[in-house]
């Protein structure tokens, strides 16, 4: 009977020790996936070519939420199951700044104070809280409908400061993002598109999700959107951003539809939110991003 007993205690210490073998801790890489745009002459996400006024600046606060932006569900369903991340709540510090009439500096900050989520049989989630990575940005003005040129076009590249929270998933080795943006503005309304590429060090998470191609890497992004113009308080912007994997990941695509308002004339408010389609492990189910804005200078 007592050697039963130890048998038994034997082998559960043995499925206990092997579950916590099994489970690890997920490696660093930046979570994040949306970026705005600091100078918002356009969508909040999407570049439109353009660039702020010698002189002007623009800052924003934002407020973020996240449904399962880390999840290995082989279906799209906002309420499919449990994640390692489920809820993901983000506050954005951006701003943007007319150097020349050709040339805008950016910066934003991020910082995750809370996301929730169910530990794996094969991992832990990540921490609940911890500063994103920052971005500090440069963007050159080629052409100019402002200067008689038929579109707005610019060149615009981003790297990301690595001091971010690894453990809250925050953080990658590098990344940098060098796209090219371009856009038109016409009576009441304002087109634009940007292509680019995110270069940042592959993690294959295949061996944690069990699935192959989930791996968060490098891709070409690709984005487009649609803003009114000329509204005397209420504008709205509708934009897609799709990712093309480089590295052997999954293709995402997101679709945020917005409405600014302009409060007072160095004051905007906004929301805007989406959802994200497919089933790359990074791309959220959806997201909602509420904030407000203020400028030395209206902004459309």
């Amino acid at each position: 009977m007592v050697r039963h007993s130890l048998s038994i205690s034997l082998v559960a210490l043995s499925l206990l020790s092997t579950t916590a073998f099994a489970q690890q801790k997920l490696p660093g890489f930046d979570l994040q996936r949306l970026q705005f745009d600091p100078g918002a002459l356009g969508s909040f996400v999407v570049g439109t070519g353009r660039t702020l006024d010698p002189g002007v600046f623009r800052g924003s606060f934002q407020v973020h939420y996240e449904q399962q932006p880390l999840s290995f569900d082989d279906r799209w369903d906002p309420a499919a199951g449990q994640s390692l991340v489920e809820g993901k709540f983000t506050t954005h510090l951006t701003a943007a700044y007319g150097v020349l009439s050709w040339l805008q500096v950016g910066a934003q900050v991020p910082f995750i104070f809370n996301q929730t989520g169910t530990r794996s049989f094969t991992a832990l989630p990540p921490s609940r809280a911890g500063l994103g990575t920052p971005w500090l940005s440069a963007r050159v003005g080629l052409t100019s409908q402002k200067n008689g040129a038929p579109l707005n076009l610019a060149f615009d590249v981003g790297a990301g400061v690595p001091v971010g929270s690894a453990d809250a998933l925050a953080r990658d080795e590098y990344a940098v993002f060098p796209r090219l943006q371009l856009g038109v503005q016409g009576a009441g309304f304002q087109v634009g598109g940007e292509v680019g590429a995110l270069v940042r060090k592959k993690v294959d998470l295949g061996e944690i999700s069990l699935r192959e191609h989930d791996v968060i890497g490098s891709e070409l992004r690709v984005g487009a959107t649609v803003t009114s113009l000329g509204g005397r308080k209420t504008r709205g912007e509708l934009s897609v951003m799709t990712a093309l994997p480089l590295d052997d990941g999954r293709m995402s695509t997101e679709v945020l539809l917005a409405i600014r308002r302009h409060a007072l004339p160095w004051l905007d408010l906004y929301v805007l939110g989406g959802p994200g389609i497919g089933i790359a492990s990074d791309t959220p189910s959806f997201r909602v991003i509420a904030g407000a804005s203020f400028s030395t200078a209206r902004i459309d």
